[in-house]
C-alpha cells in the first residue's frame, strides 16, 4: 500500500510539473502575441474617401506616418514629413513640385469659405512649410517660405517670394503682398525680402527634396518586423521558424 502510495503522488506530481510548465508555455505565448501587436503597424498612410482619393507622384514622398487623406494631389518631388496630416475630406488639397510640408503641420479644407473666396488648399512650387502649422481653404503661390507654427485661415493669401516669420497667424481672407516678410499675432508688415532671401527660398526646398530621399532609402518597404519576432522568440526560449 505504501509504495503504491508513493507511486500515486509521483504520478501527480509530475502531472502538476507537466501542467505548470504548459501554462507557462501559453502565458510567454500570449505575452510575444501581445508584443506582435504592439510592433504591428496598422497605419495608412494614403487612404480613399468614398469618391475622393490622393494622386501622388511618384517621386513624392510621404513619411510613414503621415497621413494623407481623399482628393489630395502631390506634385513631383513633393516631401510630406513625419506626423504630417493632409485631409482632402471636403475640398481639394494641391501641392506643387518640389515643396514641403514640415513635421505635425495639419492642411485641410472647409466644403465651402464664409470670405466667399475659394475652399480649396492650393501650395504652389518651391514651397517650405514648417513643422506644425495649421493650414486651412489658404493659397500659397511658389516660391514662398512658411515658418514653423504658423496658421493660415480660410481665404488668406500668401503671394510669390514672400516670407512669414514663425509663429505668425494670418486671419481669414488676408493678403500678404509678394516680396514681403510678415510676423506677428496677426502677422504685420516687416519688411522687403531681400535678394538673398529669395535666392534661399528655392534652395532651401530643394535641399529639403534631397534630404527625404535619404529617409527614403533608409525605409525599408517590407519592414522589420521579422527581426522583432526573432528577438521575441530568443527572448521566450522558441525555436526560430
Amino acid at each position: 500500500g505504501g509504495r503504491a502510495n508513493r507511486g500515486l503522488v509521483d504520478v501527480m506530481w509530475r502531472s502538476a510539473r507537466r501542467t505548470k510548465t504548459l501554462l507557462a508555455q501559453h502565458a510567454r505565448s500570449m505575452a510575444a502575441s501581445v508584443e506582435v501587436e504592439k510592433v504591428v503597424d496598422h497605419h495608412r498612410n494614403l487612404m480613399h474617401l468614398g469618391k475622393r482619393y490622393p494622386l501622388v507622384a511618384p517621386d513624392a514622398y510621404v513619411a510613414p506616418n503621415a497621413t494623407v487623406v481623399g482628393d489630395v494631389d502631390l506634385d513631383d518631388r513633393v516631401t510630406v514629413g513625419y506626423g504630417a496630416v493632409l485631409r482632402g475630406d471636403l475640398n481639394n488639397i494641391t501641392i506643387g513640385a518640389v515643396s514641403n510640408i514640415g513635421d505635425r503641420t495639419v492642411v485641410h479644407t472647409a466644403r465651402t469659405s464664409p470670405t466667399g473666396l475659394s475652399a480649396v488648399t492650393s501650395i504652389g512650387k518651391y514651397v517650405t512649410v514648417g513643422p506644425g502649422c495649421a493650414i486651412r481653404s489658404a493659397t500659397i503661390e511658389d516660391n514662398v517660405i512658411i515658418g514653423e507654427k504658423c496658421v493660415l485661415g480660410e481665404g488668406s493669401l500668401v503671394e510669390s517670394h514672400a516670407v512669414l516669420r514663425p509663429g505668425s497667424v494670418v486671419p481669414p481672407g488676408r493678403r500678404i503682398p509678394s516680396g514681403q516678410v510678415w510676423s506677428g499675432v496677426p502677422a504685420r508688415y516687416v519688411r522687403p525680402v531681400t535678394n538673398e532671401e529669395a535666392e534661399e527660398i528655392v534652395r532651401a526646398a530643394e535641399a529639403m527634396f534631397l534630404l527625404s530621399r535619404e529617409h527614403e532609402f533608409e525605409f525599408l518597404p517590407y519592414g522589420t518586423l521579422y527581426q522583432e519576432l526573432e528577438k521575441l522568440r530568443e527572448a521566450t526560449g522558441e525555436q526560430t521558424k
